[in-house]
């Protein structure tokens, strides 16, 4: 079993306290969910465990090492960034080989692609590129995951599949999600927290996130 430990985040921005003491735990065999509003500092916090903004103070360590410079090796983290990161021009079998993972065992999960191996990115619509994405992130060989908004775009059958697909790679690794849809999060989540006011505070599905005002009632997101 491997732990992430994240602790002691500081970050502001003029008056605005982003993350403020901000606290994260999460081992394999976990899905940990972060929800919260819009510009609350959720793909912040996301970016610093994964060390593309580096704070002055701060804790983020994997089984006690801490990791202190912003590289992070494949082998222990990977990171699905909020925005698509794949060059156009690049084959759907050339992404799965850049990340280990075989074009074979995409196809199993997804058969709608069967026969794209030579497909170009650019040739695929926003929601079918952010499926490679995920894809490509979820099924890699390493001992944590990072997903920032993996199910933007996707039509509601993909999201239900690589929701099996996030249930059956946590057994191997650990996977911290964060999405404002807010159900699937809820669905998949061992954990679960709510960024607010720059820390992360426990909660227990929908009552708790109606209390915080993070939704209302049952009807939806109030930042949506």
């Amino acid at each position: 079993m491997h732990t992430l430990d994240v602790s002691n985040l500081h970050l502001e921005y003029g008056f605005k306290r982003v993350l403020w003491d901000t606290c994260l735990h999460c081992e394999t065999g976990q899905v940990v969910g972060i929800l919260g509003r819009n510009g609350g500092g959720k793909s912040c916090l996301m970016q610093v465990i994964y060390g593309g903004l580096r704070l002055k103070d701060q804790y983020v360590a994997i089984d006690g090492r801490v990791l202190l410079t912003r590289e992070r090796r494949p082998e222990d983290m990977r990171y699905l960034l909020q925005q698509s990161f794949v060059l156009p021009g690049l084959s759907v079998k050339q992404v799965f080989d850049d990340f280990g993972v075989a074009f074979e065992s995409f196809v199993e999960d997804f058969p709608d692609f069967v026969g794209t191996a030579r497909k170009r990115m650019k040739t695929f619509s926003t929601g079918e590129r952010r499926m490679i994405e995920v894809y490509a992130v979820l099924a890699s060989d390493s001992k944590f995951c990072l997903l920032d908004e993996p199910f933007s775009f996707m039509m509601p059958l993909h999201v239900q599949k690589m929701k099996e697909v996030i249930r059956r790679e946590k057994e191997r690794k650990g996977i911290v999600i964060t999405d404002h849809y807010f159900e699937d999060v809820i669905d998949i989540s061992g954990e679960l927290f709510i960024l607010r006011s720059g820390k992360t505070w426990r909660v227990n599905g929908r009552e708790d996130l109606e209390l915080l005002g993070y939704i209302r009632n049952t009807d939806g997101i109030q930042d949506r």
